[in-house]
């Protein structure tokens, strides 16, 4: 019996010991997968076809609802921070954005966010929601701008963290060049690799991936006068690293009337972990 209740817990350390080394690998992927198994996380798994694409959606909690939006390239998992911390005492909505993730593509049609934004419009009717708070990391920040500019009824407050209002705000690369990357650069790895495990049409990547890049390199290019329109609060977050300029972010800030402005030290554009409780404002 020992020795049977020794293996059963040498087998345990090992399981949880590999638990770990996964979830830190996958910067806690692996732990959201785990906490959406346990009860009383009630959450549901759903398409719908929207403007010639077939948008994926998950559902979680229930309450006011929040809208959760990841950034450019990624998918709804890399805002799993943000889906539990609101869970608690809110329907959170989080999409994979067009061309993203499990959502398809539409050929022969650019992305754009706002083609990403009259999606969410979309996706809010087909589920009878009048409005929704907006939280969004990088280009779902964006994309959240795009609709408290275009569709101001249709949002209550909008979080952003790592945004930029148009393509001038970015960090120049070391070589200055701006966009420029290949589909098969191995900095991809990480991303491509999930991208063609889910996607509709895994050998699409290229196409996605140039598409992608097109928009980084053409939008956005909201005005001042944009920004100026926006009648949400406003809550514009980065970090002391991140890949928006500093001052791009401060302007930003500055032009939208009912704006908070906060940096968080010692972090970069790709730690969305930093604002989880601040995502407790939707």
């Amino acid at each position: 019996m020992k020795k049977l209740l020794l293996g059963l817990g040498v087998l345990l350390v090992l399981v949880l010991g590999a638990f770990v080394y996964l979830d830190r690998t996958s910067n806690g992927i692996v732990g959201f997968y785990a906490w959406k198994l346990m009860p009383g996380n009630a959450q549901a798994e759903a398409r719908v076809d929207i403007n010639g694409i077939s948008l994926y959606y998950e559902t979680y909690g229930e309450g006011a609802p929040v809208l959760v939006l990841h950034g450019g390239s990624a998918f709804l998992e890399t805002m799993h921070n943000q889906i539990t911390a609101l869970a608690d005492d809110h329907f959170v909505v989080a999409p994979d954005s067009r061309a993203h993730g499990r959502t398809s593509d539409a050929d022969g049609v650019p992305l754009s966010y706002a083609q990403m934004a009259d999606d969410m419009i979309a996706l809010m009717d087909h589920l009878q929601i009048d409005k929704a708070d907006i939280v969004g990391w990088s280009d779902g920040g964006n994309i959240g701008i795009d609709v408290a500019i275009r569709y101001p009824t249709r949002v209550g407050k909008l979080v952003t963290y790592g945004s930029n209002f148009h393509t001038n705000g970015l960090v120049p690369d070391e070589e200055g060049e701006g966009i420029n990357s290949s589909p098969d650069d191995p900095n991809w790895e990480v991303v491509r690799s999930f991208y063609q495990s889910v996607a509709p049409n895994p050998d699409h990547w290229p196409v996605f991936h140039g598409k992608l890049m097109t928009m980084w390199d053409s939008q956005p290019t909201f005005t001042i006068g944009d920004l100026g329109g926006i009648s949400s609060p406003v809550l514009v977050m980065a970090g002391e690293f991140d890949s928006i300029k500093e001052t791009h972010t401060r302007e930003m800030a500055s032009s939208i009337p009912d704006a908070t402005l906060v940096f968080h030290l010692d972090t970069t554009h790709c730690d969305p972990r930093i604002f989880r409780f601040l995502s407790l404002v939707a």
